[in-house]
């Protein structure tokens, strides 16, 4: 009788440790993956309107779920139907605000105040701009360009975004 209640026993430490053990790892693993991806913890700030993300993460690529971004290398201007030296500049929809939105140049759509590299690549063609971030992609058309101003209507928004020039 002994021999059982004692065989019993152990096999319940046995089993609450075992389950202690696999809690441990899972909660390491989460960690890890947070850690290890901050594209993930981009996401989250970046793409409140839940626009089809994509990634092109070096922590994703053998991820066959998600479909990585083909991005241009450099940003493409061609067959313009605006005037480049009213849209290039660093522009806000809030001029009180402490800082830029972007800046937009020749060589890239630099996003003010983003985690990592701001400078993303883009296609700006006639008056169509495409923006390659990190995750996802988006496209607008460049509505204005004139006196300071710079209106966009972007494809995930039912309203143009008017821009003013930013002024440190």
């Amino acid at each position: 009788m002994n021999y059982k209640l004692i065989t019993f026993i152990l096999g319940l430490m046995l089993f609450s440790c075992k389950s202690e053990e696999n809690k441990n790892s899972l909660n390491s693993t989460k960690e890890l993956k947070v850690k290890s991806d901050s594209v993930s913890a981009y996401n989250e700030l970046a793409n409140p309107q839940n626009r089809k993300t994509f990634t092109i993460s070096e922590y994703n690529t053998d991820n066959p779920e998600i479909q990585n971004i083909d991005r241009p290398e450099k940003t493409v201007i061609g067959n313009l139907q605006i005037d480049t030296s009213q849209a290039f500049g660093i522009w806000t929809q809030d001029p009180s605000g402490p800082h830029a939105d972007f800046w937009l140049t020749a060589k890239s759509f630099y996003v003010v105040d983003y985690d990592g590299d701001g400078a993303m690549p883009y296609i700006l063609e006639e008056n169509k701009i495409t923006i390659f971030y990190n995750d996802f992609i988006q496209k607008g058309t460049i509505t204005s360009t004139s006196q300071d101003i710079l209106k966009i209507k972007w494809s995930d928004m039912d309203r143009e975004t008017e821009y003013v020039r930013f002024e440190n």
